[in-house]
């Protein structure tokens, strides 16, 4: 539409480099936070994480 492809490139390999679901809910509880949990949206397709560090 643009006729520039770099930024959706991009936005594609990013989103393929991102870790899934469990494995960020790990990079979150290495980084010191507790009750770590998440809650995936529209299939996994979005999901929100959540935790704790007191």
């Amino acid at each position: 539409m643009t006729g520039d492809g770099d930024p959706y490139k991009y936005l594609v390999e990013s989103i393929r480099k991102f870790p899934n679901q469990e494995r960020f809910a790990e990079m979150i509880r290495e980084a010191g936070f507790e009750r770590v949990t998440y809650r995936n949206y529209t299939g996994g397709i979005a999901a929100l994480h959540s935790g704790w560090k007191l």
